[in-house]
C-alpha cells in the first residue's frame, strides 16, 4: 500500500516521504534533524524504513537537515552532481554516503523507480522527480517557474501530482518585498503562481490521476482560500469538480494512504 507523508512545505523547510511496504524515500530535507523525525513520527512512518534522501536542489528550505539526518539513519544524500560538487566548493558538510544522478537520469531506490527531470528555478539543476512503485506514481514539482514540455511530460497522468502553487500576483505586486525579488518570484526560473497551476491542470491530469496536492504556498503573498478558489474553478471548467485536491501547510503534516480501491484517504496532523 502506497502512503505519502508531507512533512512541511512552504519557505521555512520542505520534506515529504513516499513509502511501500518496507521501503521509502525522503524527498528534501528542509527541517532539522530533530524536527524530521518528530515530523514523521507524528504521521506514524518509520524512518529505519527509509533508504535514501532525494533532493530536488540545494536551498536552505530543502536541504537544512540533510546531513546530520542521512548521517544519524546511514543512508544517502542522493542529488545531482553539479549540485554536490557546488556545495563541496562552498565548503558545506554533506552525508557521508552521497549518491549523484543527471537531470534526466532514471534509476531504482529498493523497489522504487525514480526518474528525475530538470525544472526552471533559480538553483543549479534544480530538478523533479517522478517517485514509482508497482504501478503507482508519484510527481513532484515544488520549485518551478514554468510549466515546461519536459515537466508536463513527466507528470502527466501520474496518480498522485504534488505541484506548486506559490504566490497571487497581486499579492506579490502589493508586499514589501524588493522589486528584484518581485521579479526573481514571478520570472521563468522563480515560483508558480496559483494560476499558471491552475491552467496547467488541464494538460496534467488524466484518467489515471487520483489526488492533487499544492505545494510551497507562500505565507506573505498567498493564501489557502484563493488557492482553493483557482483550483475549484479549473476543475468545474474541467468538468472534474470534485476532483479532491489539498492545499499543504507549512505548520501541519498530512498523511495520505492509498485505497486498495484506489484514491486516497487523508489525515491532517498537527
Amino acid at each position: 500500500m502506497l502512503k505519502i507523508g508531507i512533512l512541511g512545505s512552504g519557505s521555512k523547510g520542505n520534506s515529504l516521504i513516499v513509502s511501500a511496504g518496507e521501503e521509502a524515500v525522503l524527498v528534501d530535507a528542509g527541517f532539522s534533524r530533530r524536527e524530521l523525525l518528530r515530523r514523521l513520527e507524528a504521521l506514524e512512518f518509520d524512518p529505519g524504513k527509509i533508504r535514501c534522501v532525494l533532493l530536488t536542489h540545494e536551498h536552505t528550505d530543502h536541504i537544512s537537515g540533510a546531513r546530520l539526518f542521512c548521517d544519524t539513519l546511514k543512508i544517502p544524500l542522493c542529488a545531482a552532481g553539479s549540485v554536490l560538487a557546488l556545495l563541496k566548493k562552498k565548503g558545506q558538510r554533506l552525508p557521508a554516503s552521497l549518491w549523484s544522478f543527471e537531470p534526466g537520469e532514471q534509476f531504482k531506490v529498493g523497489s522504487f523507480e525514480i526518474r528525475t527531470f530538470p525544472v526552471q528555478h533559480d538553483a543549479i539543476d534544480p530538478v523533479g522527480f517522478v517517485v514509482g512503485s508497482s504501478g503507482v506514481n508519484v510527481g513532484i514539482a515544488t520549485d518551478l517557474g514554468e510549466i515546461s514540455p519536459m515537466v508536463r511530460r513527466n507528470l502527466v497522468n501520474t496518480e498522485v501530482l504534488i505541484l506548486e502553487s506559490n504566490y497571487d500576483p497581486e499579492m506579490l505586486r502589493n508586499s514589501s518585498r524588493r522589486p528584484g525579488l518581485k521579479n526573481r518570484i514571478n520570472g521563468f526560473n522563480g515560483h508558480l503562481d496559483n494560476r499558471s497551476a491552475a491552467r496547467a491542470l488541464e494538460s496534467l491530469l488524466g484518467d489515471r490521476s487520483e489526488l492533487l496536492l499544492l505545494a510551497h504556498r507562500s505565507g506573505e503573498c498567498n493564501t489557502e482560500e484563493l488557492v482553493c478558489q483557482e483550483i475549484r474553478r479549473e476543475l468545474s471548467s474541467l468538468a472534474r469538480p470534485d476532483f479532491p485536491f489539498s492545499v499543504l501547510k507549512q505548520g501541519h503534516c498530512l498523511k495520505a494512504c492509498r485505497r486498495s480501491s484506489g484514491g486516497f484517504d487523508l489525515t491532517e496532523v498537527l
